[in-house]
């Protein structure tokens, strides 16, 4: 196996295990603030996606960089979605650690 397929793979397997990202939270961490960096991380990761299918094709993919778009557009409305219901049921906290601000 060549070292990009070896990454890809490493990749794909990090994200098969983004299903046990909720659980792996770290304690003191507010979920609404902790949820919203990884879905940011998320959306960059979508983008980059799609160009980095175009790099190891060596050919422009206008549809798939669009497809990426959309996906991280979609991404980061859904984290504007969370932390919009999640800030009006909470106190006013620091981003990091919930911990509240006085």
């Amino acid at each position: 196996m060549n070292d990009g397929a070896a990454a890809v793979r490493e990749a794909l397997d990090a994200l098969q295990g983004l299903g046990a990202l909720r659980d792996a939270r770290p304690g003191g961490f507010d979920r609404f603030f902790w949820s919203a960096d990884v879905l940011d991380d998320l959306a960059r990761l979508a983008d980059r996606l799609g160009r980095a299918v175009e790099e190891v094709s060596g050919e422009e993919g206008p549809e798939v960089r669009r497809a990426a778009e959309a996906l991280g557009t979609l991404i980061v409305a859904h984290r504007n979605s969370l932390l919009r219901h999640g800030l009006g049921r909470m106190d006013v906290a620091t981003p990091r650690t919930g911990a509240a601000v006085n």
